[in-house]
């Protein structure tokens, strides 16, 4: 499900705090539990070439969370720090795995819920995180 910004905002939330992988401890340390809750690990990763026993050695020496990448910039995440009520009214957006999706859970689920659910705009996207349908262009809007 997809939210407004100010519905997160309102809510506590806000957007993710992206964090170098080698200053991680120093942050989730020092920061209260509401904000180490919206933090996210930015770190290109640790490489080393093949033949470099100096990069092998440098590579051992290095914490696990800083051996792998993690760059998640492209998701523009928010995050809001604890359980959230919410209504019909305060979803924006659906993200489904397929076009038919929704359609499907309205018929299974009753008419109250097609009545609630069928204004809510859909994006569809596989497990691959190939774009299947955005008849509104949301996706394409939220820079996706």
């Amino acid at each position: 499900m997809g939210f407004s910004k100010q519905f997160v905002f309102e809510q506590g939330g806000g957007p993710v705090l992206y964090v170098r992988g080698d200053e991680w401890g120093a942050a989730t340390d020092a920061l209260p539990d509401p904000l180490r809750a919206r933090l996210v690990r930015f770190w290109p990763g640790a490489e080393w070439e093949p033949g470099d026993p100096l990069g092998v050695l440098e590579m051992q020496q290095l914490p696990d969370h800083l051996r792998a990448s993690s760059e998640w910039l492209h998701e523009r995440e928010w995050r809001v720090p604890r359980d959230v009520a919410f209504t019909w009214v305060d979803v924006k957006f659906l993200v489904v795995p397929t076009p038919v999706w929704a359609v499907e859970r309205a018929e299974a689920y009753g008419e109250e819920y097609a009545e609630q659910s069928g204004a809510i705009p859909v994006v569809a996207i596989d497990p691959s995180g190939q774009l299947l349908h955005d008849e509104s262009g949301i996706w394409s809007a939220t820079g996706q």
